[in-house]
């Protein structure tokens, strides 16, 4: 038969076992307070440190290491656990010395670790809390974990802006090199290209115009050597007409005279006139000679002029094609010396960065040396604290008081549960079986009992 209760019946049944709830419950209590009140104590320091950043000012100095504070922060975490710190600060300290002896160093760390805790506070601050039994030991530990990382920071700053200055030497001493290549390379283009370089175009053309000069005056000579020799050709004391018609003329008075001679006597007057006539054309013949002469030298002279003229143009021209081929390469030679210049000048601006960087990594390298160790700086160092952070005693002693009142009144539950005693008509008729006969009511003083018979199940019958 299942059995439900009223509120009531649920008060009577504490009522009725209320002794065995006390003793339960005070038992229970009693062996928890022995067992809180020898808990060990636990005593949290608390050592708090700000990230303070250089800040040069940006006209000056760009910060070769540019790590936001809630960067530096967030890895604050993760260099206060590491291995090398908290074991540096074991063995300085002498902590854990069980741990270490059983299970080494790893050990010691790992329950440094648990026993420590780091946190953000704010942006730019953050705190080392480490928990042990000794309070003086729990604060030397949350100081010595501070300092460390703070030197720790410092160091690995230091080395960065020395690897990152490092970096940028060797990337400069790289890029001189390239640049020393560059030039040769440049200079070797030049020198295979000595003739047809744009910048000789300017000289090559009023060199070209010179020619053309020189051209149109040996025109102008040949010109006038021809003109010369022209007048020469057409003068009526040309060799072909002047120098035969004197030839003849002297040539006749001659045979004139000779005819004379041998018929009249030497002072005849005809042969005195003959003679003369024959002088004066003989002397005629002379000039027309000379005359003839010069005339032909003029004209081989004329000639010569003329020949060297017209091969002195030929060469003139030869030379200004020449130099219209050579003005006519220099773009192909510009095209190809200005993709090496632009070569050339791409390094140099990296070169140029790379010197400007160096000096601003010197100068910040400088500051950050000077400056550092105020970057990091401990706002608040531990102390040893005066009370216990753990365990709670009074909280653990409330706690226990409610766990022993819930296990006495679990095991007041389970005798109610297990007494299958009537205590109500409503039980007794509940079972369904020949009332023989009724017995009056009894009270028994300190009972809540009715009627304390066996009870029956229903299958039983």
């Amino acid at each position: 038969m299942e059995r439900t209760y009223t509120v009531d019946e649920l008060f009577g049944a504490i009522r009725r076992r209320w002794k065995w709830m006390a003793i339960v419950a005070g038992t229970v209590f009693a062996l928890a307070a022995i067992v809180i009140a020898k808990l060990p104590n636990e005593y949290r320091a608390r050592a708090l440190a700000m990230a303070e950043p250089l800040q040069p000012h940006q006209d000056l100095v760009v910060p070769v290491i540019s790590t936001t504070l809630g960067e530096k922060v967030k890895n604050v975490r993760a260099q206060v656990y590491s291995r090398q710190l908290m074991s540096s600060a074991i063995e300085e300290l002498g902590l854990y010395p069980k741990e270490r002896q059983k299970d080494g160093m790893d050990a010691a760390v790992e329950a440094l670790r648990l026993d420590t805790e780091v946190h953000a506070e704010g942006d730019d601050a953050f705190s080392i809390t480490v928990r042990s039994k000794d309070p003086v030991l729990a604060a030397k530990t949350a100081n010595r974990l501070a300092e460390l990382f703070i030197e720790g920071n410092l160091q690995v700053r230091a080395a960065q802006v020395a690897r990152t200055r490092d970096v940028i030497s060797q990337q400069l001493t790289q890029m001189r090199g390239e640049l020393s290549k560059a030039e040769r390379r440049i200079a070797e283009f030049k020198s295979a290209h000595n003739d047809t370089l744009p910048e000789l175009n300017e000289s090559r053309m009023r060199e070209r115009e010179q020619y053309v000069k020189l051209i149109e005056g040996e025109e102008a000579w040949v010109k006038t050597s021809q003109n010369r020799i022209d007048m020469v050709g057409v003068t009526p004391f040309a060799k072909d007409t002047e120098v035969g018609r004197f030839s003849e003329q002297y040539d006749t008075l001659r045979a004139k005279l000779g005819a004379a001679r041998t018929s009249l006597t030497p002072d005849h007057p005809d042969v005195a006139a003959l003679s003369r006539e024959v002088a004066t054309a003989k002397a005629q013949l002379d000039q027309a000679e000379a005359r003839a002469a010069a005339n032909d030298l003029e004209t081989r002279r004329m000639k010569e002029a003329i020949s060297r003229g017209k091969k002195q143009i030929v060469e003139y021209q030869t030379r200004i094609a020449q130099i219209d081929k050579l003005m006519a390469a220099a773009p192909l030679t510009a095209a190809g010396l200005a993709e090496i210049d632009r070569d050339a000048d791409m390094i140099k601006a990296k070169v140029q960065s790379l010197v400007s960087k160096k000096a601003e990594a010197e100068i910040t390298a400088d500051l950050e040396a000077k400056n550092g160790p105020a970057e990091f700086r401990v706002l608040e160092s531990a102390s040893a604290p005066a009370l216990p952070a753990a365990p709670n005693r009074p909280q653990a002693l409330l706690l226990a008081l409610l766990a022993a009142l819930v296990i006495g009144a679990a095991v007041a539950a389970a005798q109610e549960l297990s007494d299958r005693t009537l205590r109500t008509e409503e039980e007794a008729s509940a079972l369904q079986l020949p009332v023989l006969a009724t017995v009056p009511r009894l009270a028994v003083a300190g009972s809540g009992r009715v009627l304390s018979l066996p009870a029956y199940r229903s299958e039983q019958g």
